[in-house]
């Protein structure tokens, strides 16, 4: 809360983290209210309600639209901002993080003071100082700091508070170094709370909980020097770096604030030290707390803080549950090595943890919370370590403890690479016929049963991923065997599935399971079985008929859910790292999962890539520039893990023909040293390159010059370079000879070594620009098998994160026979050593044309600081070159002056191998310069292959009756004139070719009789005739139909609200009464017909048939999404320029055009090839069909602003002041005067019209701007309209098409052409014959349609076949097809975006645009839209009495108990019109008599049932701002108190447009009235009385009666009253009894009443005893003096 004089303080706070919020259907929340809490005191519930918006998008990313309503059109409760399952009430919970121990922390201290000790001193032996840190959800807790250990123990617990589910999916653990000046990240890891829980509901669901487990912490390598760790957990973690042994629960609490959690009891007493030490990155404050506050905001920080306990040691944790692991690696190649590497001697390391760490050995563990050994116990002599294995002898571990060093040989010998033959900027190592090997012992826990159960489910969830990546495939290319693969794979996947479930039941159970570990079982079995039981109603026979794509679209989903069954969150095992040393440094790393390597007897438990060859890419540690190649090394690697009782198995996947190298160990089981192979085999690479598309634009002109390098083993090999394209054609064939692979020859057949291929853009001065890379495997052909060519293949190519585009390439590895490499097959001639493409394995070409559409270019920027004035257009494919004519004046004429052109290509017959068409604009400049403009590529030709039109079914002539008419019933819409219908003649037989068209009834002429007549069915209503007959009247002269009538009678329609009033009172049904909802239809069909009721027979015909209300097509997107961008006749291409690159910014930096053009490819035959194209040919293509001249046209054009709605704030107070400006061509209007104060939501009502000439001015720009007095005014969003592509389009986007015709009214006809002129002009456009009109019906081509088309005007027949056309332009798609669909009369809703907010919805814009030919009649007068302005009403409201009222008050000296009663009123929006009654002092009764006269007066609109509420919202506002409130009326009942704040007593919210009706009398009156019983309005009943209850809590406080009578503001300024008892027409003063008073005003009243009447007898008791008291106190007093002067005086 902010305050200008206080400090501010939280009201609420709400919490959630981006990934909750990118896993939503859109990456985005849109419209949703989120929940205000209070972290510190969680006992105070909900403390408010925030709407909002949230999303999160990349860069360039479009935003989904959604949605959107007013607040008054939903609920909170269910529209809270809450991914979807999450309960609407969310508990608090505690999160409890049990932080034990710690081991294989860096040995190093990494602070700034121990690097500048070690700089001078050169001591490497210092440890760490560690603690760990905690994060979730803004919270961070630390633990204490560990002072010179690399083993630290803590034993201490974070407790974090809560709500549960937490909208925040991940926790985050760290360990860091503590120093003197800085501390710094040693390494992290994140707990993924969905991974370790089950939502769902009953037993099936858990809390989170892990542990306790061992996590294993990753971070930054380590040099070792200055400043080089630096690990945030942001990336991939490039070293080990420790693990923590931790444990994590979860509590609900009751809700109490001051629960006991029961996870307390094992917390120790707080001891003393840092247990909340110092935060390096932030406060331990969540995110919930404000910046400041007053006294008890430092403890409301507080108590948000995470709190750092002590805890009880976990069990002890013993070195003989250990298993030692032997971790084996052979490398088999060495390439690609980078040349600034391989200029000194490199080697590889192998490590997993810190085993086989050179450059930093593990220290050994301190001993805390480990034992060495349990007590001794009897075991069985076959149960001992390998059970008589041979491997017994080689572990040479008499009991599990940390190995021995010199048993692990982790790292290759250090060698120098060779420089790689034909590519100076590769090495590789000359290891051809010895293969170093390297292996690590290594110690962990024996928790391999967890990795096992996650290769066993990757095996699955691969299979089943596979299966359904195949059945898509098959699917697009349209594969009719595509759903019955999709089938087997359900089917194999349910089998796979019931095996695994099958095979894990049975397994024995271990005894160190965590609780993790079985709920996580129980929850595997679950989700597969319901996965299996959808995956057999989508393939059993009983399963609905659905199409493949949705088939697939939910076998996606399953994958889904099993994938995310395969990773397990309790790893042990840390991941395998292989490194690339370069003088004693690391230069580069692989990074391979543990689980992926691992052994087991079960093939499948087995990692998928454990005892096979992997090709592992090596990359630089630290962060990678974006666009770069930063493979630094290719290494082929045979890796295995497994137990060292299972060492005898390590080898037995190697290729056949190695032999190990045993360095003189006899031993079965023992790692070799080296392998080797003796025989060597030879082979010769062919890698076909043949071209590439969609490359990246690596050149300030949009190209690039690119040339492909391909490498493989010791040899590479580059194309030519190809300048100045996107889709270079190489047609080169790269010949690799004298290669020695080996290997048997049946292993190389199957796995063949990868070959890399890297394509760069050529620079002269430069150094070669990376476009992106691409691994494929060659196909090995043998000596002994027969030779057949291979297949031209597309191989997508990957910059980066980004796509390079695609490689059309194919490679073969050939074995050299003994006869030489001169039997292999022979290649074409050479053409200055370079070898084309083979003709056998070059596509099969077909001759094709390709007809092109030049339309014309727009939008053209600058090029080179200059206007394009001369743009002419080039178009490549296929090595053939067609150019447009050069526009002599683009400014005057963007047009091409020559329309069609064509070009004859040798094309391949296989689609997917058709090479890309590029377009290039290039603009004539002075002395025959030219300078490229931009450019655009088509990489799949598909999409412009002439596909033949389906043919139109012609009837025949002689099955076509004679048209005659029929009798419809039907009127014509025409308001001021009196048509009746009339017989139009017999009925005539309908053949299959003949079409009846009923038209609806509309409105006939609003008249109002002076006696309204009342059908039998008023019985069922409540009120009179004559009551009925006034509120109707009224409410005629309030509405008034225009075009808002039929806007809100569209949206009752598209939301469908709208409500039958089932009420034959004439023609005045139909009008708006209810808002929204008071739009209503007129009955169906056939309710007009005699109908039989109990018996009579009733006829509805007593009262004209209703009417039914005009409506129009309101669109919720773009009128282009609507109808395909309208490219229907021709298609716009984005033209771009410059690099394409994260650097150099997006597409729309990038874009600098459009060409608007249409292509059409087609297969000639052999006859059509032979010759060209000719001038009667050119009328005769195909392209062109149906396209009109590209000639100047001159328009009308009329643009409508209905609304606004969401759009972005502009000022600081979160409104803003909205105007429409609007531009086309140089023509801009600004409509500023006009600004609308303070709004979000603006109506503005607006039309404006423009004289424009196309295809100059063509692009209109909506532009919505923020009003500023002071300074410009700020942009708020933006929108672009192609007027031209509307224009031309065969969807006739020009003018919508109303649903009636009428000549004059609200729904006035506004076309230039009538229906049957359109319908005429449109089978003229179409080749179609017609139309005939003929009486009571049209024929159009092969079809009659029948309709009426006589009418009667003033008793005078009059034939009209407008109506008739309409009805059939409607129906134009059964005619012309779906593709010529007529676009109908709308409102669209187009979204706004600002520059730089690129995808963001800034708000949305309903409008529409009509255009109209100059040369045409002149269209009609344009649509008044202006907004509807309000009448002004006043709301009289007479107080009369009060009844029941509760009694709040209880006199202290009689215990009586009264209420002090007065009444506040106001209108809901008008709370500054407060109005109050007078105080019945002293009820004892809860009776209250006031006569007291409230007035309210508003503005009112009937139409939409709102108020229009107009105020400042501060003293400093310039303007008022608008509102639309419901009519609410509010009033209350308070106790009054002098001395100190009124009570509250009830309340009662009155709608005005529907509230109960009151009761009759006080004792009628109760609360189900409120909910329940008749509804009256106001604005139809005008006055009304009776009793209203007041209640609070939902019980019943009291009962009012009132007199509430409504009018306007006219009648308000005729007959004025007064409020309260004023003039004029004064009430009358309450008859109230005496005790009503006021005891400050009245004291002596007050004395009587209270105190006199109750107390009389004492008190005159009391003056006795008193007067007596005083006479003896004088008599005493008195009498000794007497006495004594009596004596004197004697």
């Amino acid at each position: 809360m902010h305050s200008k004089i206080m400090r501010s303080f939280c009201v609420g706070s709400f919490k959630l983290d981006v990934g909750t919020l990118y896993r939503q259907p859109g990456y985005q929340f849109t419209n949703k209210w989120a929940v205000l809490t209070d972290p510190a005191d969680i006992g105070t519930g909900v403390r408010g309600y925030l709407k909002c918006d949230i999303s999160v998008s990349g860069k360039g990313d479009a935003v989904q639209q959604s949605q959107k309503f007013t607040d008054a059109e939903e609920q909170i409760s269910k529209n809270l901002l809450l991914p979807e399952g999450f309960p609407s009430e969310r508990p608090w919970a505690r999160f409890y993080v049990k932080v034990y121990r710690a081991e294989g922390l860096p040995r190093n201290n990494s602070s700034l003071m121990a690097n500048v000790t070690k700089a001078f001193i050169g001591d490497n032996t210092a440890l760490v100082d560690p603690y760990v840190m905690v994060s979730f959800f803004k919270q961070t807790g630390r633990t204490s700091t560990q002072k010179s250990t690399a083993n630290p123990v803590w034993n201490e617990q974070v407790v974090f508070k809560e709500m549960f589910p937490p909208l925040c999916q991940r926790l985050k653990v760290q360990v860091w170094d503590e120093g003197s000046m800085n501390d710094v990240a040693i390494g992290t890891h994140y707990i993924d709370l969905r991974r370790i829980s089950n939502e769902q509901d009953g037993d099936r669901g858990f809390l989170p909980t892990f542990g306790p487990a061992w996590i294993n912490i990753y971070g930054s390598a380590r040099n070792f020097s200055l400043g080089d760790d630096n690990t945030e957990g942001i990336g991939e973690g490039v070293s080990y770096r420790g693990r923590v042994y931790l444990e994590l629960a979860v509590e609900i609490l009751s809700g109490a604030a001051g629960a006991v959690p029961k996870l307390a009891g094992a917390v120790k007493d707080v001891k003393p030290g840092k247990a909340g030490g110092k935060d390096p990155k932030s406060t331990g404050a969540g995110g919930g707390a404000g910046a400041g506050g007053g006294p008890g905001e430092e403890d409301k920080i507080k108590a948000m803080e995470p709190e750092v306990l002590p805890v009880d040691p976990p069990p002890e944790l013993y070195e003989e549950d250990k298993d030692s692991l032997l971790l084996f690696g052979a490398v088999f190649e060495a390439s690609m090595i980078d040349r600034k590497i391989g200029d000194k001697p490199i080697s590889f390391e192998l490590s997993v943890g810190t085993h086989g760490n050179m450059l930093e050995p593990p220290v050994p563990p301190s001993g805390g919370g480990i034992r060495r050994a349990r007590t001794p116990e009897p075991q069985d002599p076959d149960s001992s370590l390998g059970g008589g294995s041979p491997s017994l002898i080689w572990p040479l571990l008499s009991e599990p403890q940390e190995p021995p060093r010199n048993l692990c040989q982790s790292s290759t010998p250090a060698e120098k690479p060779v420089i790689i033959d034909g590519n100076r900027y590769y090495t590789y190592l000359p290891i051809h016929k010895k293969k170093p090997c390297v292996h690590v012992i290594s110690s962990w826990e024996d928790c391999s049963y967890r990795l096992h159960n996650s290769n066993m489910l990757e095996n699955v969830a691969v299979m089943f991923e596979e299966g359904v990546a195949r059945a898509a495939e098959l699917n697009r290319l349209s594969d009719p065997e595509a759903e019955p693969h999709l089938l087997r794979v359900f089917q194999e996947f349910c089998m796979d599935a019931r095996n695994f479930i099958v095979f894990v039941e049975g397994k024995p159970k271990k005894s160190n399971l965590t609780l993790l570990d079985k709920k996580r079982s129980t929850m595997c079995k679950q989700e597969l079985e319901s996965v299996i039981a959808e995956a057999k109603s989508l393939c059993g026979k009983k399963r609905k008929v659905r199409s493949v794509k949705d088939m697939l679209q939910d076998a996606v989903r399953l994958t889904q859910r099993v994938r995310f069954l395969v990773e397990e969150p309790q790893h042990t095992i840390p991941d395998v790292f292989v490194w690339l040393l370069s003088n004693n440094k690391r230069v580069a790393y692989a990074r391979v999962p543990a689980r992926h390597l691992l052994y087991s007897a079960n093939p499948e438990e087995r990692g998928r890539d454990c005892g096979a060859i992997q090709t592992l890419h090596l990359k630089p540690p630290g962060k990678r520039v974006a666009g770069m190649w930063s493979v630094q090394a290719k290494l082929d690697f045979y890796l295995w893990l497994g137990s060292t009782r299972d060492s005898a198995h390590m080898l037995e996947n190697l290729p056949a023909g190695f032999e190990p190298a045993t360095g003189g160990a006899t031993e079965p089981g023992t790692p070799p040293a080296h392998l080797f192979y003796a025989e060597q085999h030879r082979f010769q690479l062919r890698a076909h390159m043949y071209q590439a598309r969609g490359l990246i634009a690596g050149d300030s002109t949009g190209f690039s010059d690119p040339f492909a390098r391909v490498t493989f083993n010791s040899h590479s090999l580059t194309t030519n370079i190809i300048n100045q394209t996107l889709t270079p054609t190489w047609n080169q064939t790269l010949l690799m000879s004298k290669l020695v692979l080996q290997g048997a020859l049946s292993q190389l057949a199957d796995e063949p070594p990868r070959v890399t291929v890297e394509v760069y853009d050529d620079d002269t001065l430069g150094k070669a620009e990376y476009l992106g890379s691409t691994v494929v495997v060659p196909e090995v052909r043998l000596a002994h098998q027969a030779y057949s060519p291979p297949q031209l293949q597309y191989s997508p190519l990957y910059c980066g994160n980004l796509s390079g585009g695609d490689l059309l390439a194919a490679f073969e590895l050939l074995e050299v026979p003994e006869a030489g490499e001169s039997s292999l097959p022979a290649l074409e001639t050479t053409e200055g050593q370079i070898y084309p493409v083979p003709a056998n394995i070059r596509p099969v070409l077909s001759l094709y044309r390709l007809e092109v559409l030049f339309w014309g270019l727009r939008e053209l920027k600058k090029v080179q600081l200059l206007s394009v004035d001369r743009p002419q257009l080039f178009i490549e494919c296929s090595g053939k070159c067609l150019r447009s004519s050069v526009i002599q004046s683009y400014k005057s004429n963007p047009n091409f002056t020559t329309l069609v052109d064509t070009v004859d290509l040798e094309l391949p017959e296989k689609e997917h191998l058709l090479p890309p068409l590029s377009l290039s604009v290039v603009d004539w400049r002075a002395f025959g310069r030219s300078t490229l403009v931009g450019s655009h590529v088509i990489n799949n030709l598909k999409t412009i292959k002439y596909i033949p039109p389906p043919p139109r079914p012609v009837a025949s002539p002689s099955l076509l009756p004679p048209p005659s008419p029929v009798p419809p019933r039907g009127t014509l819409s025409r308001k001021g004139s009196s048509y009746h219908p009339a017989e139009t003649g017999p009925t005539a037989t309908l053949t299959n070719q003949d079409f009846l068209i009923s038209m609806e009834k509309e409105l006939p002429p609003i008249q109002l009789p002076p006696v309204i007549q009342a059908g039998p069915d008023t019985k069922s209503l409540k009120k009179s005739p004559q009551s009925r007959q006034r509120a109707m009247a009224d409410e005629a002269a309030e509405s008034v139909l225009d075009w808002w009538s039929k806007y809100y009678a569209s949206l009752d329609k598209t939301h469908q609200t709208c409500r039958l009033l089932c009420v034959a009172v004439g023609p005045l049904q139909g009008l708006l009464s209810e808002g929204v909802e008071s739009l209503v239809s007129g009955p169906q069909e056939g309710e007009t017909k005699k109908k039989h009721w109990k018996g009579k027979e009733q006829v509805l015909e007593q009262a004209p048939p209703p009417a039914k209300l005009a409506t129009l097509k309101i669109y919720d997107k773009e009128l282009e999404a609507e109808f395909g961008s309208f490219e229907d006749w021709v298609n716009t291409f984005e033209l771009f320029r410059g690099k394409a690159n994260d650097e150099e910014g997006t597409n729309e930096d990038r874009f600098v055009g459009k060409f608007k053009g249409r292509f059409c490819l087609y297969k000639l035959s052999e006859e059509e090839g032979e010759g060209g194209v000719t001038g009667q040919e050119a009328g005769k293509m195909k392209v062109n069909r149906g396209i009109p001249p590209n000639a100047a046209v001159e328009l009308l054009i009329r643009v409508y602003i209905v609304s606004a709605s969401n759009l972005h704030p502009a000022d600081p107070d979160g409104n803003s002041d909205p105007y429409i400006v609007l531009r086309l061509g140089k023509t801009e209007i600004k409509d500023r005067d006009n600004y609308i104060p303070k709004q979000l939501n603006p109506v503005f009502g607006r039309s404006f019209e423009f004289q424009a000439t196309f295809p100059r001015e063509s692009l209109l720009t909506v532009v919505i701007y923020d009003f500023d007095l002071v300074g410009g005014d700020d942009l708020i969003g933006e929108t672009r309209i192609d007027l031209e592509n509307r224009f031309y389009s065969r969807h006739r986007a020009t003018c919508g098409l109303p649903q009636q015709y009428c000549i004059d009214g609200y729904n006035a006809w506004r076309d230039s052409l009538k229906p049957s002129e359109l319908l005429t002009k449109l089978c003229k456009d179409q080749r179609l014959d017609g139309p005939h009109f003929q009486p009571g019906c049209i024929t159009v081509g092969d079809r009659v349609f029948h309709g009426k088309t006589l009418f009667m005007d003033e008793d005078e027949p009059l034939e009209s076949y407008e109506h008739l056309s309409l009805r059939i332009l409607h129906r134009w798609t059964e005619i012309a097809g779906p593709e010529c669909r007529l676009v109908p009369e709308h409102i669209e809703t187009r979204t706004l975006y600002h520059k730089s907010r690129p995808g963001m919805d800034q708000g949305q814009l309903q409008m529409w645009v009509d255009m109209f030919p100059v040369d045409m009649p002149p269209p009609g007068p344009s649509v008044d839209i202006s907004p509807r302005k309000p009448k002004g009403y006043e709301l009289r409201i007479i107080i009369w009495n009060t009844e029941d009222v509760v009694l709040e008050d209880t006199n202290l000296l009689t215990g009586q108990q009264s209420s002090d009663i007065y009444i506040k009123g106001w209108l809901k929006g008008f709370e500054e019109d407060r109005q109050e009654t007078d105080v019945h002092y002293n009820s004892l009764t809860g009776e209250g008599n006031f006569n007291w006269r409230f007035v309210f007066p508003f503005s009112y609109l009937p139409a939409e049932k709102v108020m229009v509420v107009s105020k400042r919202q501060s003293i400093f506002s310039l303007d008022k701002t608008e509102q639309k409130l419901p009519a609410i009326l509010v009033l209350q009942v308070w106790d009054f108190d002098r001395l100190s704040s009124d009570d509250f007593i009830g309340t009662v919210e009155l709608d005005l447009n529907g509230f109960p009706r009151g009761a009759k009398s006080a004792k009628a009156c109760k609360l189900d009235m409120l909910t329940s019983g008749e509804k009256v309005s106001i604005f139809q009943q005008k006055r009304i009385r009776g009793w209203w209850p007041f209640s609070k809590s939902r019980e019943l406080t009291g009962k009012t009666e009132a007199e509430f009578h409504l009018v306007t503001s006219e009648e308000a300024e005729k007959n004025p009253v007064g409020r309260a008892r004023k003039e004029p027409e004064p009430l009358e003063k309450p008859n109230r009894p005496d005790t009503s008073f006021s005891w400050f005003m009245n004291p002596f009243k007050c004395f009587f009443h209270l105190v006199w009447k109750n107390y009389k007898k004492y008190i005159i008791l009391g003056l006795v005893l008193l007067v007596t008291a005083l006479f003896l106190a004088l008599l005493l007093y008195t009498l000794p003096g007497a006495i004594s002067q009596k004596i004197v005086n004697g």
